[in-house]
């Protein structure tokens, strides 16, 4: 199908195969070299978004293939029978939010999410060496603004949940999801709710009320199962505490999952977290970021094999490299120059170049 023609002469209106949510679920757009794709096409409005590999100096588009085309990963790989079911299954879902218009008037706005290549590739990367090593290692997934880390984040702890080690048990006994963006925890939960509907998987912990009441709701999820629970960073220091405190949590598996820092706390917060990892006290006024959080907690076990740390940052610290680098063949050796590296990358010249950070931020790394 030539989606010129349907972009600008045809409109998706009476065409099942064309219309949104009826016969098509994603339609992707493909030459020799780039791949794009649209679950929803508006005619002229139609934004296809990029489903390119990214290229080994950091920027858009696809390695060359000295075996074909750039772009056969599409259906040696993405539309080969088995993926492409997995994706349907454990990826795609409807995303409804209540919006207004500028009159005033409110309406649900519809959006059938895909999941863009990075995102497949890092949870796929992620889940096989979660399987192969079980729990006990540190990743670090150096992915920029503009990379869609809330959904790479729903679909990570969602399939880290329900994994299986190569011994056939659970890897994990629950998957903990820390952020200090205080909308993300909501949004997680009701992402992650579309692909699991059973009542009781997922338990957002209050931000509000007293630390033992927290502590108590913390205790009591983490006992009954529950296979997700999601916490903010104010009140993540709660759930090691409940942790180590309680002798039948203590010999259970855990996933936590950190998102980049947006924000940062000082003061009694910060002294609470280093007193519960057992590291350092810290004065008043020092910041302190979700990443510092699982530093600190490395830092403070470093050989537990309990806890698994999956760290998204777009722009890591010196110490968080240094104490989750990798090389990208997951070899966990030093790479050439001796800098650890991410297990995986999206660049911000990648996003730069897709248009998903503004493009004046060329200038700044001349790009």
């Amino acid at each position: 199908m030539q989606y010129g023609n349907t972009k600008n002469d045809r409109e998706p209106k009476g065409e099942p195969l064309l219309e949104f949510k009826k016969r098509a679920i994603v339609h992707f757009a493909v030459s020799n070299d780039e791949v794009y794709m649209a679950t929803k096409l508006t005619g002229k409005k139609t934004f296809f978004l990029p489903f390119n590999k990214g290229k080994a100096d950091g920027s858009a588009g696809n390695p060359p293939n000295p075996n074909g085309y750039a772009t056969s990963y599409l259906w040696e790989e993405i539309l080969e029978k088995d993926t492409l079911l997995g994706i349907l299954s454990r990826y795609v879902h409807l995303e409804v939010k209540d919006k207004e218009d500028h009159q005033g008037r409110k309406y649900k706005a519809e959006t059938l999410i895909f999941p863009r290549y990075h995102q497949l590739d890092v949870v796929k990367k992620l889940l096989a060496d979660t399987k192969a090593n079980g729990s006990g290692k540190n990743y670090l997934i150096q992915h920029s603004a503009g990379s869609g880390k809330s959904n790479s984040i729903a679909w990570l702890a969602h399939q880290l949940s329900s994994l299986h080690g190569v011994d056939g048990n659970s890897v994990f006994n629950s998957v903990i999801v820390i952020t200090d963006r205080t909308v993300l925890d909501s949004q997680l939960q009701e992402r992650i709710q579309s692909f699991e509907h059973k009542e009781g998987v997922i338990v957002g912990i209050s931000r509000d009320g007293s630390n033992e009441s927290k502590s108590t709701q913390l205790a009591d999820a983490l006992e009954r199962g529950a296979k997700i629970i999601i916490t903010t960073i104010q009140t993540f220091p709660f759930v090691l505490e409940a942790i180590q405190k309680r002798t039948s949590l203590k010999e259970n598996k855990y996933a936590i999952i950190a998102d980049e820092a947006h924000s940062s706390q000082t003061g009694s917060s910060a002294k609470k977290l280093k007193e519960v990892l057992s590291a350092e006290q810290i004065e008043e006024g020092i910041e302190i970021s979700a990443e510092d959080i699982i530093v600190a907690s490395l830092e403070a076990r470093a050989n537990s094999k309990n806890l698994s740390y999956y760290a998204f940052t777009a722009t890591p610290k010196a110490k968080t490299l240094e104490m989750f680098g990798v090389l990208p063949d997951l070899t966990c050796a030093p790479s050439i120059d001796n800098k650890p590296e991410a297990f995986h990358l999206y660049t911000m010249r990648q996003a730069i170049e897709e248009g998903f950070i503004f493009r004046c931020a060329k200038r700044l790394y001349h790009i």
